[in-house]
């Protein structure tokens, strides 16, 4: 921050530069050790019907055989149906915000689209595939291990928005004879509401309790095997998926790449990624949950849920669950801690905090969130409004970059003085340390204040990198197109497949992480501290010079929008300081200016000495 360079500081020498590339070598090589050790109300339902072949895992049986016993509690036989469809069909059921497609064979919902939500120009698939299956909400009878039913059921609409898949059973009763039973699963949409309902039925025919599943479990409900949207990867900072449960009050992110079953129970679990959620709260009863986020090839495979039911104790028995499945957006998760906000009367479901940043500086987050979207309303452009709430901080601030920058011209003074006594005790730290305070006590000067403006910049900068990563409306936001397409994502000028350089990885070109380093070298030429030379002066080059090499290969592939706000603050910063430094310029000019000027009478007077004594020298008198 200096005003008057030290000329230690203008050589970029060879022990600077060696330091610097050891130091990019060394942080970069341990980023690739740690990676690769530890890799871290509705409309009407539309009937479409698909061919496809009859056969199930569970054969039918006649009514003959409904009084034999089972070999095994686990194995259930279809019941003697008239009504069965004879083949697979698709249902699509649509509100104002889903298109929901369902089929009959095990009565699971294959497709969920986001109609208000684009992925490529088409609604946000929130379900998708893994080997050619969608489970989604699948049921199979036993533990989360079991295979996922793959019987046809009967389909019907009671009323708009509500569609019901059910199938006859047959299961022992508790004398070991089978008995029928009637497994049917009810979804409930209504229009505007991101959540929707689906209640589990399990009605016994003759009042007896039907022994489903393995003894320990009557059936699992699985979600999964991957949320939307799709992917081929995914980059860093570009999009997660994180299993998230919530419990006590208290969010808790399921480790990556293993599989977990809790011992408690928690009050929400939920699938989710850097936009998009899955969310599911379960009814009162003690589910175990399984939850499965597996990694390959550094990219999330798996994320998935099981919730396993204990065995019934009634005949008849129904299991409700609420889903959200939606946008990580605040008001639309804040609706279900309001009773008159939504179609099922929720209250205290506290779904926001699945929202990424809840953290020390979420009120600076939010502060700095607000004046990006009221700049965004009048600009109708992201971009510019980053650029706009920059120069906000900047005024903000400017008041202590002031002080900061009249502290480093003041140090800069002091600098012959301190040269002085570093010379004077250098082989006396302790000493030295003790003048020095005392000489910034007598000077009335604190060497900590030039740096609180860089301090005040941390907090900001962190606030700001948490907003660029999770902020709904960044999503897709352009700044320049056919350039900056996506501010929550890294722009690019050319794509190519990733090179591993082993220290790094690239995978594109690249022109922001340029800039940036360009307008840091000019920020710090400008806001340099001025130092006494030696150990210092080293320091100090490396700040100005090895920090922006070293972000340059750290930033590369961060959002846009975050190298937007830096690079705009740093050329801010830069002209302000110019600004700065021509009023201090006036001011010293001034002082001097002011100074009082000796009088003649004064100034010391040249006597000659007298009688040629002193072979005619002079002396003052």
């Amino acid at each position: 921050m200096s005003i008057n360079n030290d000329d230690n500081n203008k050589a970029f020498d060879a022990k600077t530069m060696i330091a610097i590339v050891l130091m990019v070598v060394v942080i970069t090589v341990g980023m690739a050790v740690q990676n690769y050790f530890f890799p871290k109300p509705g409309l009407p339902v539309e009937p479409q019907v698909t061919q496809a072949p009859s056969a199930t895992q569970i054969q039918p049986v006649t009514a003959a055989q409904a009084g034999t016993s089972a070999s095994s509690a686990s194995t259930l036989a279809l019941a003697e149906a008239p009504d069965a469809p004879a083949s697979e069909a698709t249902y699509v059921l649509n509100t104002n915000l889903f298109k929901a497609q369902f089929s009959n064979r095990g009565g699971e919902l294959v497709s969920l689209k986001l109609k208000a939500h684009k992925d490529a120009g088409e609604p946000v698939e929130l379900l998708l595939a893994k080997n050619g299956r969608v489970e989604g909400f699948s049921l199979a009878f036993g533990g989360a291990g079991s295979v996922p039913l793959d019987a046809l059921f009967t389909v019907t609409q009671p009323s708009p928005g509500v569609i019901v898949f059910s199938r006859s059973f047959l299961a022992p009763n508790a004398s070991g004879v089978q008995v029928p039973f009637t497994l049917s699963k009810r979804y409930e949409f209504h229009e505007g509401d991101y959540m929707f309902r689906l209640s589990v039925t399990v009605e016994g025919s003759d009042g007896s309790v039907p022994r489903l599943g393995n003894g320990e479990y009557a059936y699992t409900l699985k979600i999964g095997p991957q949320i939307g949207p799709s992917y081929e990867n995914l980059p860093k900072n570009a999009d997660f998926r994180k299993i998230v449960t919530y419990e006590g009050d208290k969010r808790k992110v399921i480790k990556a790449g293993t599989q977990s079953v809790p011992a408690s129970k928690a009050t929400w679990s939920a699938i989710a990624g850097k936009y998009f959620a899955i969310v599911v709260l379960p009814d009162a009863t003690p589910y175990s949950a399984t939850y499965t986020n597996l990694m390959v090839d550094g990219k999330p495979e798996t994320a998935s849920m099981s919730f396993s039911r204990p065995v019934l104790g009634a005949s008849t028995q129904t299991d409700v669950f609420h889903i959200y499945a939606g946008p990580k957006q605040a008001a639309e998760l804040a609706r279900y801690d309001d009773v008159t906000a939504n179609a099922y009367k929720r209250s205290g479901d506290d779904l926001e905090a699945i929202l990424e940043g809840n953290n020390i500086l979420g009120w600076l987050e939010t502060a700095l969130k607000w004046s990006l979207n009221f700049f965004q309303r009048y600009v109708n452009n992201y971009g510019v409004a980053i650029i706009l709430v920059t120069i906000l901080v900047r005024l903000i601030m400017f008041p202590l970059t002031f002080k900061g920058s009249q502290s480093t011209a003041r140090m800069a003074e002091l600098q012959p003085r301190i040269k002085e006594l570093q010379e004077k005790y250098k082989g006396n730290p302790q000493k030295l340390n003790a003048e020095m305070a005392e000489f910034y006590k007598k000077e009335g000067y604190n060497p900590l204040s030039g740096c609180a403006p860089m301090l005040i910049q941390l907090p900001i900068f962190i606030a700001m990198y948490s907003l660029f990563n999770n902020h709904f409306d960044l999503r897709g936001a352009s700044f320049i197109a056919g350039w900056i397409n996506d501010l929550s994502l890294p722009e690019s000028v050319y794509d190519f497949n990733t090179i591993n350089l082993v220290i790094w990885k690239v995978s594109a070109i690249r022109i922001l992480p340029v800039i940036y380093v360009l307008s840091q070298l000019a920020y710090g030429r400008f806001m340099q501290q001025p130092t006494s030379g030696g150990q210092s002066a080293g320091q100090m080059k490396f700040m100005m010079y090895g920090m922006p090499i070293m972000f340059f290969f750290i930033l590369y592939d961060v959002p846009s929008g975050l190298l937007v706000y830096w690079i705009s603050s740093n050329i801010l910063t830069t002209l302000q300081q110019l600004v700065i430094n021509r009023v201090i310029h006036k001011k010293r000019l001034a002082t001097a200016a002011a100074a009082p000027v000796p009088s003649p009478s004064a100034r010391p007077k040249i006597v000659p000495i007298k009688n040629g004594k002193g072979g005619g020298k002079k002396g003052r008198s």
